[in-house]
């Protein structure tokens, strides 16, 4: 089977998105099929893509003649499908927000059009107000519809063919690497947007408690008490350092299902995050937070255990790991290819 793997974003921006079509690519070649990611050229970075991608096949460009594709599977973003000529069945996957507010924080959901405009873009704020006025979740342009939150699937209005399929860790290869550091750290993980001001605030109201607070990321800035190490492109760094670190701290209100928990999660890593009913859709076992006080609280609560009950925190990291086995790859890949299979299967019909 010939897949194209088809997005609107160059696979140099190294998000969330482009990682999962990289990964996607490579266990569809190791179970002996073919991959091919085309991408446009839209929010390029001066990233090597050569270690990642593996060998995969990949063209970037304005307009893509995908021939010979059996199933074409596609990142949704309004209209910019059309983007990709050929004939073969297309599968429309919901991996952005903006297109699922209903599992987002009430901050998002309750936003009016001039503060989704001044907060999340021009760009982001199109798309939400397209998919809002035409789209509206059934997605015409496409064969079949691909959610990775189960609780986004009853949000999905069409008769058939909407698969519920999560995102999924390889926990043979995110794992502990290493003994947690000396001294107390908080982890961020993503783009300014995520919440990384709100990081910044939990950073100063802690800033005499002996904490380091890390954050990686493309747009972020180091701060009097936030050391930015900037964008980690490489896997072994990136399992590394969630090795060593004691709380990983997610304060995104936007999100549908984030692979950083995941990853972090197979480290071992005690996670706490705003409780969005995205999030809180994943059944991980996570502390939540709803204020900047509250999240403080949760750090300083989890550096005690790790101080003075090490043997508790140690069960903490032991029970995230445990929970990612339900999104291991050799269980969840198997579930996403026969996805595949069955739309390209009942096209050629």
């Amino acid at each position: 089977m010939k897949v194209a793997l088809c997005h609107h974003y160059s696979i140099t921006f190294h998000g969330g998105g482009e990682r999962f079509l990289i990964d996607v690519a490579n266990q569809l070649i190791k179970a002996g099929h073919e991959a091919v990611i085309y991408a446009l050229p839209f929010a390029r970075r001066p990233i090597n893509l050569d270690t990642s991608l593996k060998g995969v096949e990949y063209h970037e460009s304005l307009i893509h003649h995908i021939q010979d594709a059996d199933v074409a599977y596609f990142i949704y973003a309004p209209l910019l499908h059309n983007f990709f000529l050929g004939n073969f069945p297309r599968i429309g996957a919901l991996h952005a927000f903006v297109f699922l507010e209903e599992l987002q924080h009430n901050e998002v959901r309750t936003m009016s059009h001039v503060n989704f405009l001044r907060e999340f873009g021009f760009s982001r704020f199109l798309s939400n107000l397209y998919f809002e006025r035409f789209d509206k979740r059934k997605l015409r342009g496409f064969d079949a519809v691909h959610v990775i939150n189960k609780e986004a699937q009853a949000l999905v209005n069409r008769k058939e063919r909407v698969y519920y399929v999560p995102n999924w860790v390889d926990t043979t290869r995110f794992k502990p690497v290493g003994e947690k550091g000396m001294k107390f750290s908080v982890l961020f993980v993503g783009r300014r947007t995520k919440g990384f001001s709100t990081f910044v605030e939990i950073a100063s109201l802690l800033n005499k408690n002996g904490i380091d607070f890390l954050a990686i990321g493309p747009d972020l800035e180091s701060t009097r008490n936030v050391k930015n190490l900037g964008l980690i492109t490489d896997i072994k760094e990136l399992i590394e350092l969630y090795s060593k670190v004691h709380v990983l701290v997610y304060t995104s209100k936007t999100d549908v299902f984030p692979l950083t928990l995941l990853e972090a999660a197979a480290c071992k890593i005690p996670i706490v995050s705003m409780p969005t009913r995205a999030i809180q859709g994943l059944s991980l076992p996570l502390f939540y937070a709803t204020s900047v006080k509250e999240f403080a609280q949760t750090i300083l609560y989890l550096q005690n255990i790790w101080q003075t009950k090490r043997e508790d925190y140690d069960k903490l990291g032991e029970a995230m790991r445990a929970a990612t086995a339900n999104y291991d790859v050799s269980t969840v890949f198997p579930k996403f290819l026969d996805m595949l299979k069955e739309v390209a299967l009942f096209s050629a019909c």
